[in-house]
């Protein structure tokens, strides 16, 4: 079809239709990158409620950066219509996955456990998905998932798009929790609950209740007891059959209290081992959403076709409301137990004429309604919107390249030959050391001190930091040293902009010998095998700046996709590679041919980080949004193995023999250890709350990571 414009974006395919509008495979032309672009209905335009809270929801789930949720470039209005820019991912959806047939077991929990990640981090995040189900769980070929719609859907009031009802807004309904149909104060364990209903059709291949209309399916979540896996699945463990009980229980708090407690009571019933007690951080009781006043039948809408999730802020974690339809909560059972569902209970005479009551109104409706449509998953693809355009096509290949291998996704982390430990305490350090480059000689290491407008001098043998470099200029934010040491290179901006500069060191002084203004926000640097160029990214101008380091002057300037943040260059100073964080892509530059873009490779979501490694063969580069590292053969200029890495990597550096790489992970709080062949994590090791970079002594023996908000560096023994 001949693509449409939408504003800058040209729509090429349309993935999906539903209530909540429709996905389009679309080409952002500013930024030249292949994203899917939901596009929502004209008929919330005039809705001045629903636009602003469209944008205060997209604007938390566009800051949630766990690697499972699904990454928000932007949000917004065109022509009147209200727009969502997401990542453009190569995969399927869950719910088609399910077509086929139940998944084995293993690879189900597999799946759902990253499931609950993402979930988790919305819930520590403030927010609850609402509405967790098979088509809102992306897969890639690898077994990656993303889970997608965090922040569009919920009641709209009385617009044409939605049912409120006692509460319960726009959702699913197969994988409804019983509350939702109420006025039952909301938490995270809505979450729970439609997870578990997920597990359930995992195990089976079918809806955990077969109601075809609203109040059976309503009845089916307040009274029907849920499905038993292990009876309708020849294979299926019949512990995970107390796993689902519990999950989809009705009273909230007699269910797993987070859906990463879930997950872990399906890998326990799996190997027969009993689950591990709940982590001090997530044992704690679930905060809860004010309940949504109640609406009188009169009031009630048509369900939204679209089926899309609403994500709601959460309130600072508190008591259990004291009234409403459900009794308190009973106390925890003892850590390490494992803990049948609740055994059936005798209904109270006067819930049950409350729920008759509410039944009765909601047939009333819908037998006023002549047309009564919402999405399910075992509808035919092409109507199911609940893919938020994250079941796309490929995105554009590099050119000349081929299928990279994935490495396992999820924290399968086993234990290394040698497990880096820590060598002493941290070392203090001024304010915000956000960058740290090892001297070429090893004997000592430069820091950059954005607050503090320093560079420090961290003497690597007595582990104290011996002088501190005042940098006028602006911020300090990068290093790096000349091949021999006798140099270094730091470049400079400010929180606006203004101040844009790469200051030159002499490292036998500690003096500045020269301030070079260049372009706007020069990043990580990188010189030339010989010294004589210095190369420098510069992120908001989409080139490459190249100073002669003789005479401290531009000699020549090279265009690459948007945002470079790091640059590094090949022994032989004949090809360098740029990370694009906002491109998404690793360019490859010829340096023979006037630093000409000769390819650029596919490297996660917000590549980073880039280097070679030692022997010239293989290039790392980290992406941050999407906590994988990208391995790509120098020789083919081909991606050739990714996989999972900590989270939120912002440096990674090789370690001298190149059987290994370390990446910072700054989210994380870790440095991970990575091996180069099977890009197997052997070890994330503590390394303070922010680590922000990591620089390896030229031996290999020692790590050095900076912990920019603990204003420490840390060192550990690489040798074990």
């Amino acid at each position: 079809m001949t693509p449409r414009q939408f504003g800058p974006y040209e729509l090429v395919e349309l993935l999906g239709v539903g209530g909540m509008g429709e996905v389009w495979r679309a080409r952002d032309t500013r930024r030249d990158r292949w994203v899917a672009l939901k596009v929502l209905p004209e008929t919330l335009n005039g809705d001045r409620e629903f636009a602003g809270r469209f944008r205060r929801e997209s604007h938390v789930a566009a800051r949630l950066r766990e690697p499972h949720v699904i990454p928000i470039h932007d949000y917004g209005e065109i022509d009147g219509r209200l727009y969502i820019d997401m990542r453009l991912v190569d995969g399927h959806d869950l719910g088609r996955m399910l077509m086929d047939g139940p998944l084995d077991p293993a690879r189900a929990i597999g799946l759902l456990s990253q499931v609950a990640d993402a979930l988790q981090a919305a819930h520590d995040d403030g927010l609850v998905h609402r509405d967790v189900k098979p088509s809102n769980v992306i897969v890639t070929a690898s077994d990656f998932v993303y889970v997608v719609d965090f922040g569009i859907a919920r009641s709209v009031g009385s617009t044409s798009t939605s049912l409120t009802m006692t509460g319960a807004t726009v959702g699913t309904l197969d994988y409804m929790a019983p509350e939702r149909f109420t006025n039952q104060p909301l938490d995270g364990r809505v979450d729970v609950y439609s997870l578990a209903c997920v597990l359930s059709e995992c195990l089976t291949a079918k809806r955990p209740f077969r109601g075809e209309d609203l109040p059976s399916l309503l009845y089916a979540h307040l009274y029907t007891d849920p499905p038993r896996p292990s009876e309708l699945v020849a294979g299926v463990p019949a512990p995970l059959d107390e796993v689902v009980a519990r999950g989809m229980a009705k009273r909230p708090e007699d269910r797993y209290s987070t859906p990463g407690e879930l997950v872990a009571a399906a890998r326990a019933a799996l190997s027969g081992v009993p689950a591990p007690p709940p982590a001090p951080e997530t044992a704690r009781a679930p905060a809860a959403v004010p309940p949504v006043p109640a609406v009188a039948p009169a009031a009630l809408g048509v369900v939204s076709a679209g089926g899309h999730n609403s994500t709601d802020q959460l309130p600072a974690p508190g008591p259990p409301p004291s009234a409403g339809p459900f009794p308190p909560a009973t106390p925890p059972p003892p850590p390490g137990a494992f803990v049948p569902p609740p055994a059936p209970r005798r209904r109270r005479r006067g819930r049950g004429r409350a729920v008759a009551a509410a039944l009765v109104a909601l047939l009333l409706v819908a037998a006023a309604l002549t047309v009564w449509l919402w999405p399910r998953d075992d509808d035919p693809p092409a109507a199911d919107a609940g893919s938020g355009g994250a079941t796309a096509g490929p995105s554009e290949p590099a050119r000349g390249s081929r299928e990279p291998q994935q490495a396992p996704p999820g924290p399968d982390v086993r234990p290394s030959i040698a497990v880096p430990t820590a060598v002493g305490e941290p070392i203090p350090v001024p304010p915000t050391p956000g960058y740290l480059a090892v001297a070429p000689n090893g004997r000592y290491a430069y820091i950059a001190h954005r607050d503090a407008g320093v560079v420090s001098v961290l003497d690597t043998t007595s582990l104290e930091v011996n002088a501190t470099i005042p940098i006028d200029a602006g911020p300090p934010q990068f290093i790096t040293f000349s091949p021999s040491g006798d140099r270094a290179y730091v470049t400079v901006y400010n929180a606006d902009y203004t101040e844009n500069y790469v200051v030159f060191v002499d490292t036998a002084s500690n003096e500045v010998t020269a301030t070079v203004e260049v372009g706007l926000r020069p990043f990580a640097p990188e010189t030339s095998p010989d010294g004589s160029l210095l190369y420098i990214p510069l992120h908001n101008e989409g080139r490459v700046e190249v100073l002669d380091t003789a005479t401290a002057r531009e000699i020549d300037s090279y265009d690459v996709p948007p945002n470079p943040h790091w640059i590094a260059i090949n022994d032989a100073g004949t090809v360098a590679y740029t990370a694009n964080h906002e491109s998404d892509v690793l360019s490859v530059l010829d340096l023979t041919d006037g630093g000409r873009v000769i390819g650029t490779i596919p490297a996660g979501d917000s590549p980073h980080s880039v280097a070679v490694s030692p022997d010239g063969s293989r290039v790392a580069v980290v992406a941050f949004d999407s906590s994988d590292v990208h391995v790509v053969d120098t020789a083919t200029n081909a991606l050739v193995a990714s996989g999972p890495v900590g989270s939120h990597p912002q440096d990674v550096t090789w370690a001298p023999d190149g059987a290994r790489f370390y990446t910072a992970d700054v989210e994380g709080g870790t440095m991970s250890v990575v091996t180069a062949d099977t890009l197997t994590v052997t070890a994330r090791v503590p390394a303070g709350p922010t680590p922000t970079s990591v620089g390896v002594s030229p031996d290999g023996s020692r790590a050095y990571v900076t912990d920019l908000n603990g204003a420490t560096v840390r060192v550990f023994d690489l040798t074990g």
